[in-house]
């Protein structure tokens, strides 16, 4: 027998990203696709109302249920500098030119 991998769920959307962080735009995606589904109620289209109805019940069951927001990346020690390179250089120098006789 083979040993079940614990994997991640597949997710149309992905969660992890730092776009979907603020809420009023999770809020607004679901009620955009409650709009579609009040639309397709509206002309009648068997199709296409199963269609946006299962995208908006998908959205607010991933943006809004289950939602988990993405972790910080670990923090940098304070002692260590942002960038070598960066920090070994000098500082600018005005580089204009003399102006000689």
């Amino acid at each position: 027998m083979t040993e079940k991998k614990r994997t991640t769920p597949f997710y149309l959307i992905d969660t992890s990203s730092e776009f979907y962080r603020p809420i009023g735009l999770r809020i607004g995606i679901c009620i955009g696709a409650a709009l579609w589904l009040a639309l397709e109620i509206y002309g009648r289209d068997p199709f296409w109302l199963v269609i946006s109805g299962a995208t908006a019940v998908y959205c607010v069951f991933t943006l809004l249920i289950a939602y988990k927001p993405p972790e910080p990346p670990p923090a940098r020690p304070a002692d260590e500098p942002e960038d070598k390179a960066a920090s070994d250089e000098k500082p600018d120098q005005d580089i204009t030119p003399s102006k000689e006789p």
